[in-house]
């Protein structure tokens, strides 16, 4: 609760650390973004996992809910790994629209 700052849960299913974290408009799906090159998909509510968006490489820096909150984006790369790409999701089929690449270096922010 950002009024109280009183913890309201933990959400539980990376294998590795959260980098990022995005609300979608209406506040009823966060996406993270992790060291284990996959965005996962929660339902605040009920702290339920509902998708796993999969086909980074490296590591995952960063995510963000388009406007219509129907896309996300994810941003990659790490030392040693060449990803370094962008990535648009479907939010409802959890399917790659399309992938961004030519960056030289990691993506840190989308």
């Amino acid at each position: 609760n950002a009024h109280t700052m009183d913890l309201k849960g933990t959400l539980r299913g990376h294998s590795s650390d959260v980098n990022c974290v995005s609300w979608n408009h209406d506040g009823s799906l966060l996406a993270s973004a992790s060291d284990d090159g996959t965005v996962k998909l929660w339902d605040p509510t009920t702290k339920e996992e509902k998708g796993t968006l999969r086909g980074h490489s490296a590591a995952v820096n960063s995510v963000a809910f388009s406007p219509d909150s129907k896309y996300v984006a994810s941003g990659s790369g790490e030392y040693g790994r060449s990803d370094n790409s962008v990535r648009i999701w479907e939010v409802a089929t959890g399917k790659e629209v399309c992938s961004l690449r030519g960056h030289s270096d990691y993506v840190n922010c989308v």
